[in-house]
């Protein structure tokens, strides 16, 4: 895994693995709480497909660089 140009959620520079971790972290907490706070089911489900969507291509982009 190499961790080249990533930047947390906040805008802030990403050196190491494990700030990798707890930006992915702090997106998917971010994810859960807009979704709970959510009544809809369709725009739920958009959320959590729009989320997954966005972490799939984040860690395939970080770990084809490693």
């Amino acid at each position: 895994m190499q961790i080249i140009n990533e930047k947390t959620f906040w805008g802030e520079n990403i050196n190491t693995p494990e700030e990798f971790i707890e930006d992915l972290c702090d997106r998917l907490n971010n994810v859960y709480n807009t979704v709970m706070e959510e009544e809809d089911k369709m725009r739920q489900l958009a959320y959590l497909i729009g989320a997954l969507t966005g972490i799939t291509g984040r860690l395939n982009r970080v770990c084809e660089r490693g």
